[in-house]
C-alpha cells in the first residue's frame, strides 16, 4: 500500500474504533504508537486550496502514554448538508449524465440513483431552477434509452405481459422492486408514466418512466383489461376541467407516511416531507367543494394552507356543520 494510501486507511480504522487504546491502533496498523502520532501529525498538516492545515480533521487523546484513548473529529463543516447554487447543482447533474455514457448497467443504475438523489436533495429555489433548467436538455444517452423503455413497456402492453421493474421511489430514496400489469404509456406535462396495475399496492398506479431503473418482462401473462377509466385515487376529481388556482395541504407526521404513498407518483403534484416528519402537497385546484371534503376527512390531521379564499370557505362549512349537530 502507498504512503497515502497508508494515512487514509489509517483515519478509517480509527473512525470505525473510536476510543481505541494507543496501544491497541498501532498494533493493529502495523506501527508503533509514535509512529502513529506522527502520521496523525502528518494528517493534519494536510491542506487544499481552500482549506488549510487543520480544517480536515484533529485527533485528541484521553489518558497517558500506550493506554491513551485515541478519538478522531472531523470538522464541523462537514458535518452541514453541502448546499448547491443552481449552477453547481447542474453542473454535478451533467456531469454524472455525461460520465454514464458507455458504462455498463450496474454503474448506470448507481449514476442515475445519484442523479435522482442530488435533485430530490435540492429544496426551495435551487430545486425550482434546477427541474426548470432541465426541462428540455436531454442527453444522447438519455433519449435512447427513453426510447428504449418506451418500447419495450407498450409492447408488453399490448402483448398483455407481466413487467418486472426497478422503481426509483422518491420520497423513500430508494430502489425497489415489483411486478406490474402494463396498461399504457401516457405522456402527460414533462414526463412520460406507465399507467400499470402494481402487485404490491394492490391498485393502478402512474410510474414515471425516468424513474424506472430496469425492466423486464416476463414469460407471464394477463387476462384483465385497462379500466375504462383511468383510476387515480384520491386524485381522481383534481384532473377534471380547469385549474382555477393552486391547492396547497399540510399533513401532520401521523398522516404523512400514508398521503405520500397515495400521491409520489400522481403528475402535476410536489411532495415536500419536513423534517419533524409533516408533509406538504401542492397540486392544481379544479374542484374546491371536494378539496374541502378531503381535508375536512382528515380531521386535525390537515391544514389547509393555500389558496386564501379556500380557507375561509373551509372554516364556514366547519362553522355549518357544528351547528347542525348542536
Amino acid at each position: 500500500m502507498s504512503d497515502v494510501g497508508e494515512l487514509v486507511s489509517l483515519v478509517s480504522f480509527l473512525v470505525v474504533n473510536q476510543g481505541i487504546s494507543l496501544r491497541d491502533a498501532a498494533k493493529a496498523t502495523h506501527r508503533t504508537p509514535k509512529k502513529l502520532l506522527n502520521d496523525l501529525d502528518r494528517l493534519i498538516m494536510c491542506g487544499v486550496p481552500p482549506y488549510t492545515p487543520s480544517d480536515y480533521f484533529h485527533y485528541s487523546l484521553k489518558g497517558h502514554g500506550d493506554n491513551a484513548r485515541v478519538k478522531v473529529n472531523f470538522a464541523s463543516h462537514f458535518a452541514r448538508p453541502l448546499t448547491f447554487t443552481p449552477q453547481e447543482a447542474l453542473a454535478l447533474k451533467y456531469a454524472l449524465e455525461h460520465f454514464s455514457r458507455g458504462a455498463d448497467s450496474e454503474t448506470t443504475k448507481q449514476i442515475d440513483a445519484l442523479t435522482e438523489a442530488l435533485k430530490e436533495a435540492l429544496h426551495g429555489r435551487v430545486h425550482e431552477l434546477l427541474t426548470d433548467a432541465g426541462k428540455g436538455f436531454v442527453t444522447p444517452r438519455q433519449t435512447d434509452r427513453m426510447r428504449s423503455m418506451i418500447g419495450l413497456l407498450s409492447a408488453a402492453a399490448e402483448d398483455q405481459q407481466l413487467v418486472e421493474i426497478e422503481y426509483y421511489s422518491a420520497h423513500r430514496a430508494r430502489l425497489g422492486t415489483r411486478k406490474i400489469h402494463p396498461f399504457a404509456v401516457l405522456e402527460i406535462g414533462a414526463h412520460f408514466y406507465l399507467f400499470a396495475y402494481c402487485g404490491l399496492a394492490e391498485d393502478t398506479r402512474h410510474f414515471r418512466l425516468d424513474r424506472i431503473r430496469d425492466a423486464r418482462v416476463l414469460d407471464v401473462f394477463f387476462d384483465e383489461a385497462p379500466p375504462k377509466k383511468r383510476k387515480l385515487g384520491k386524485m381522481e376529481a383534481l384532473f377534471q376541467g380547469t385549474p382555477k388556482d393552486k391547492l396547497v395541504v399540510r399533513f401532520s407526521k401521523q398522516v404523512a407516511r400514508e398521503v405520500i404513498d397515495e400521491w409520489s407518483d400522481s403528475p402535476g403534484v410536489k411532495i415536500e416531507q419536513l423534517r419533524d416528519g409533516r408533509a406538504v402537497i401542492e397540486t392544481p385546484l379544479y374542484n374546491q367543494f371536494w378539496a374541502i371534503g378531503f381535508v375536512m376527512g382528515f380531521g386535525e390531521y390537515a391544514e389547509l394552507l393555500e389558496p386564501k379564499w379556500l380557507r375561509v370557505e373551509l372554516a364556514e362549512t366547519i362553522r355549518r356543520s357544528l351547528q347542525a349537530h348542536l
